[in-house]
């Protein structure tokens, strides 16, 4: 995959995950879509959705999932996409462990916690992710 590929495709994945982690983040408050509830019944069978999010510890528990989210989100939209288009492998490593201790933190909790399908979803999500950091071509090889 060239770098400009790569960094589009990065992109393209980052914004829609930003998307989702602002819809978690709106699970503090509500679901005016619907979408977060369909997700908890996915990965949680037998969820009630957001509406079983009573008590504002785990109101407060969405607001900072999702705004941490959000925050990695950004991350790899204005940092990482662009140092896959720059080649510049020092901030590449830094986005790939990263991703890996999301995914190692995240899913070892949520398999803890008995929502082990939050695990595979991750898994599909670090894909995604990696997918551009490690197909990438170096400019190098590109250009020749």
């Amino acid at each position: 995959m060239s770098p400009k590929t790569a960094a589009n495709f990065m992109r393209f994945v980052a914004i829609i995950s930003l998307l989702s982690a602002l819809i978690f983040a709106l699970g503090a408050i509500g679901d005016p879509t619907g979408s977060l509830s369909r997700f908890l019944a996915i990965i949680i069978p037998g969820s009630e959705g957001v509406s079983g999010i009573a008590t504002p510890e785990a109101k407060v528990g969405f607001a900072i999932a999702g705004g941490v989210f959000a925050g990695f989100m950004v991350m790899l939209l204005l940092i990482t996409a662009p140092a896959i288009e720059e080649g510049n492998a020092v901030i590449k490593r830094a986005s790939l462990y990263a991703l890996l201790i999301w995914f190692v933190v995240d899913s070892s909790a949520s398999i803890a916690g008995g929502v082990a399908l939050n695990a595979l979803s991750n898994s599909v999500f670090l894909i995604l992710f990696l997918l551009p950091l490690l197909w990438v071509k170096s400019p190098e090889t590109v250009a020749a």
